[in-house]
């Protein structure tokens, strides 16, 4: 009996990890595998291709690579980023399957670490067409920026709550394959 609960106890402990790079568009967290991350750059020069989906930026070359730059806000039907924002937008350049693909964001903010547990599939009631590049979502523990809160009688308490703030985790494939007709077009044509 003391072996099956420490083996029990030794499977939590090693539970497999996934390290996600967390990346933000508008007030939401997206996530993709590092495994898939080339490198995050700054904006650069993005050469337009004429007739592209509205989504894709057009190409650029990455150190003698040309490779297709979308936008994320487009590509998820957001609205554009507010002109006093743009300086801290982001290229991720991605690999996947063969693909190379830039994905220009708000921002990148760190590398979370994931377990399977923490991990949930999208609900039907989102499922469609626009979402089905997402896998999942994950959560992790967010803690409250103020220690104390305030009661109504002015002493001060002790927060000890503490909310999990969600993470949207992208299929990155998929994400670049939904029109990789489209893709292909504009590598042929650029190079």
């Amino acid at each position: 009996m003391s072996n099956q609960l420490l083996n029990q106890t030794e499977d939590t402990v090693h539970e497999v990890e996934r390290q996600i790079v967390a990346l933000h568009l508008g007030n939401e967290i997206y996530g993709i595998d590092i495994a898939h991350i080339h490198t995050i750059i700054v904006p650069q020069a993005i050469t337009h291709v004429p007739k592209a989906p509205e989504f894709v930026k057009g190409v650029m070359n990455l150190r003698g690579r040309i490779i297709p730059v979308l936008d994320l806000r487009e590509r998820f039907g957001m609205p554009p980023l507010a002109p006093e924002r743009i300086k801290n937008t982001r290229i991720v350049i991605v690999d996947v399957e063969g693909l190379t693909a830039g994905l220009i964001v708000d921002g990148v903010s760190e590398v979370l670490r994931l377990t399977a547990s923490a991990i949930q599939a999208p609900s039907q009631l989102v499922a469609s067409v626009e979402t089905e590049c997402i896998t999942g979502i994950g959560r992790i523990k967010a803690h409250r920026d103020q220690s104390q809160l305030k009661t109504g009688a002015g002493q001060a308490e002790v927060d000890t709550s503490s909310e999990d703030q969600l993470i949207i985790l992208l299929d990155i494939h998929k994400t670049l394959t939904i029109n990789a007709k489209d893709i292909d077009t504009l590598t042929s044509k650029a190079a």
